[in-house]
């Protein structure tokens, strides 16, 4: 039977494969050794391989946020998804981060691809007949298109651009790539099966304790001042100024006070499966 595998646990770091076994069923676990590390050495460090998927990002950091921590996490989203500049392939991951911490007010969580959309978008776009947003995808010549069928192989291969569709958004994808891959002992994406199978990607997770650069509540303060006075500064005529994580904080309230969450409905009718 498998078991997740310790490869290495120094004071600040540990490395697990998961042997392709789930590593949500260890997120206590998890974060509980992470911050443990961390509260005696000030960072520490989850570096991970063949899980079983890592597919909601903020859940770990947000969930290290609500126990007064810094974090960031970065997951590889390959393969074949982003295409370099100048390319004319996608190779690269579409490369996810998310990072989160506290305030008084609650947590900033943002949870975002490193390319300009995700590969689930430019698929509904295929799928529904939909122009792509501008600047988001090339074709197989390299030149900017909003036609999905023309950025979006038969054998899944999509040409989405890095985030901001130029070299600043390539070099942190690029970064996540290498992060998520040579450096944590995983897959990089040319070397990853191209069907997407969860278990080729790899991931990390950085805890940083706040309390030991000073007072955690200082902290907090000094970002929830900041944010006031960003959200503050007049807008544009007809929108409204906001701080990062602010939609996900809006959504999260209209579920709370609704009791609702929208779903898709090909994961709604495998729920009915499960339930019957």
């Amino acid at each position: 039977m498998n078991a997740i595998e310790i490869v290495q646990d120094m004071p600040s770091l540990l490395h697990i494969d998961f042997h392709n076994l789930p590593m949500t069923f260890k997120i206590k676990w998890i974060h509980d050794t992470l911050i443990e590390k961390a509260s005696t050495t000030g960072i520490s460090i989850l570096g991970f391989d063949n899980s079983g998927g890592m597919h909601t990002l903020h859940t770990w950091t947000q969930g290290i946020a609500k126990r007064g921590y810094f974090a960031l996490a970065g997951y590889n989203g390959g393969p074949l998804g982003v295409v370099p500049i100048n390319g004319t392939c996608g190779l690269l991951g579409t490369n996810p981060i998310s990072y989160a911490f506290p305030t008084s007010e609650g947590e900033i969580v943002v949870d975002m691809a490193t390319s300009q959309i995700t590969y689930f978008e430019i698929c509904n776009c295929k799928k529904d007949n939909k122009d792509l947003r501008e600047n988001s995808a090339v074709d197989t010549e390299g030149n900017v298109t909003r036609d999905a069928n023309k950025a979006l192989a038969e054998d899944g291969t999509s040409n989405i651009l890095p985030m901001g569709g130029n070299y600043k958004g390539y070099n942190i994808n690029y970064l996540i790539e290498i992060m998520t891959g040579a450096l944590v002992g995983a897959k990089l994406s040319n070397k990853m099966d191209p069907g997407y199978v969860n278990e080729d990607h790899g991931g990390f997770i950085i805890v940083i304790n706040i309390e030991a650069f000073g007072s955690i509540q200082s902290f907090k303060n000094e970002i929830s001042e900041f944010n006031r006075e960003i959200r503050q500064q007049r807008p544009k005529k007809g929108e409204h100024v906001i701080v990062p994580g602010d939609n996900n904080l809006n959504r999260l309230d209209e579920v709370n006070k609704s009791g609702m969450v929208e779903i898709e409905e090909d994961i709604w009718n495998k729920v009915k499966i499960l339930d019957n």
